[in-house]
């Protein structure tokens, strides 16, 4: 009787862990497999605005305010961006040139071929985020007329 009880109890504690670890496994694949997208600047801005009109009980007259602000110094950001654009292209050719110096002339053929690409892709995402922007500052403008 007593060797019954002890086999049933080590069944159990044998049960117990292989759920535990069933349970571990399972998570850390859901974990690894859920994509965590990264906030927009529009999820940014929406989060703030919430923010500022619980903390600091805003009106109506605040938040459109505050819109403005926000919208006025997001076009004075891009303008800082583009006036040192120019440097920061010269950086960077200059960083290629000097890679495509250590290279073979078979390695550098494929540097330029991945230089290309990762261009493409940046280009891409930047016509993404210029659309993006363009469709909220148009809602933006939307939600003001309508208030």
């Amino acid at each position: 009787m007593k060797g019954n009880q002890a086999k049933a109890a080590l069944f159990a504690l044998l049960l117990f862990a292989l759920g535990a670890a069933v349970g571990a496994l399972g998570h850390r694949f859901y974990a690894a497999t859920v994509v965590n997208a990264k906030p927009t600047a529009e999820d940014w801005r929406h989060k703030y605005i919430v923010e500022m009109q619980s903390k600091l009980n805003l009106n109506t007259s605040q938040i459109n305010q505050l819109q403005v602000i926000l919208d006025e110094t997001k076009a004075k950001y891009k303008a800082v961006r583009e006036s040192y654009h120019p440097e920061m292209v010269k950086v960077k050719e200059a960083q290629l040139e000097r890679v495509k110096s250590i290279l073979t002339p078979e390695q550098a053929k494929q540097y330029e071929q991945i230089v290309a690409e990762r261009e493409q892709k940046a280009r891409e995402q930047e016509e993404r985020d210029r659309l993006e922007d363009e469709r909220q500052a148009a809602l933006h403008k939307q939600n003001l007329a309508g208030k």
